[in-house]
């Protein structure tokens, strides 16, 4: 059934394309495809169907061939492309890659035609949830040719961006957003922000989490207004508690310290029940248990629940290093029986953390391995409170100044 299809369908097309007029021998093509694909969505089952689109493939393959003129070819695939849309989902899905593998052996002079169908055929994928096949058809579409504008290039790239990340395709995602890094400032300032947003996705995909929530928070904060119009306060939100998130599975130390300072002294975040509990104890370098966190745990990300090499989440390994750091607030010293036992873990562990964190400079502090004690610096060899004190010491000095200055010259203060 589906043999004879095609042979007629072939045959259709020959006998529109013999006639003497190129302008009358266009339009009867153009009719005939019409038809073909009327009889693809008039099919009542699966035979009919597959002979109809055996049609459909059959009158592209006679149409692609170098003895078709390009002023009757290109116009009736134009036509294909335009009816494909009046067909429903599923049927575009089988139309559209029947006709796209039959356009393949001569798809540099068709690649207009190929374009509209592979955009058809990946909102179609996209909308079945079908992310990564999508995307694949639409990263087949050459958009570095002098027919699409810069602003249309990062459109596209940053549209297959979030389409592999939806799928959880890291590695696709980063190349693709990087594609469009070269174009983005050309575009549409919806656009930029879109890109933006798949860049801090890739950053927390990557466990880069301190970075990613840093790009978060920007996006929360400043991108309350987008080429004049209001960005809803849900999706601002929704980018403040992915920042959160992030800067609580982040390293800890004092720049992951920095970040939660932020995002604690932001009102917005009071307003993010799950997180705020872990974000403020986190803030006051207070020690978290194990049925804290437990809530918070039910709210992430699969990417964000990987197990890492020694065995721990990656929000464990978080805990633990924070509660590292807010032992430093109990004790000047203690042996590390005393801290694996604080912090319910066992002792080479615990020595284990300490030493990663004082090696790469997260925690100040000293291991005597013959004891088995850690010490820990004084809180004044805190980066975060020593730049705090100086501040402080300069605010102190600068009035000192102006109150010398008033009781010297006291018509000029008045002044």
């Amino acid at each position: 059934m589906a043999e004879a299809a095609a042979q007629a369908a072939e045959a259709r097309l020959e006998s529109a394309c013999s006639g003497g007029n190129p302008g009358n021998a266009a339009q009867l093509a153009k009719e005939a495809m019409t038809e073909l694909v009327s009889s693809v969505n008039g099919a009542s089952g699966t035979a009919e169907e597959e002979a109809a689109t055996a049609g459909v493939a059959a009158a592209v393959r006679y149409l692609v061939r170098d003895a078709v003129a390009l002023g009757v070819s290109r116009p009736a695939l134009e036509q294909l492309a335009e009816d494909l849309h009046s067909l429903p989902g599923d049927k575009v899905e089988t139309v559209a890659q029947e006709t796209l593998r039959a356009l393949a052996e001569r798809r540099s002079v068709f690649e207009e035609v190929e374009a509209k169908i592979r955009e058809l055929l990946g909102a179609v994928l996209a909308e079945k949830e079908l992310y990564v096949d999508a995307a694949r058809v639409l990263s087949a579409i050459n958009m570095e040719d002098a027919r699409h504008s810069d602003a249309q290039k990062a459109e596209q790239y940053v549209r297959i961006t979030e389409l592999f990340l939806e799928a959880d395709e890291t590695v696709e995602a980063e190349r693709f957003v990087n594609r469009a890094s070269q174009y983005i400032y050309t575009c549409d300032p919806l656009v930029q922000v879109r890109h933006k947003v798949s860049y801090a996705r890739i950053l927390d995909a990557k466990r880069r989490f301190l970075d990613a929530a840093h790009r978060y928070y920007k996006l929360s904060s400043e991108s309350a207004m987008v080429d004049g119009k209001t960005v809803a306060e849900e999706d601002l939100m929704h980018l403040l508690s992915k920042s959160v998130t992030c800067a609580i599975l982040a390293s800890a130390g004092p720049q992951r310290q920095r970040m939660l300072n932020l995002l604690y002294k932001d009102e917005r975040s009071r307003t993010l029940t799950t997180s705020w509990m872990v974000l403020e104890k986190m803030y006051m370098q207070r020690i978290l248990t194990n049925a804290e966190i437990a809530v918070f745990e039910q709210q992430l990300e699969p990417h964000q629940k990987a197990i890492l090499a020694d065995g721990s989440t990656v929000l464990e390994r978080a805990v633990l290093e924070h509660n590292v750091l807010a032992a430093t607030k109990i004790y000047a010293n203690v042996s590390f029986a005393e801290l694996a036992k604080l912090l319910n873990i066992e002792q080479t562990r615990a020595e284990s953390v300490a030493s990663t964190m004082i090696k790469e400079k997260r925690m100040q502090g000293t291991i005597d391995q013959v004891d088995g004690v850690l010490d820990f610096a004084a809180e004044e060899d805190d980066p975060l409170i020593s730049f705090d004190a100086r501040i402080q010491h300069l605010c102190h000095a600068v009035n000192g100044v102006l109150d010398q200055i008033e009781k010297t010259h006291p018509g000029f203060v008045a002044q």
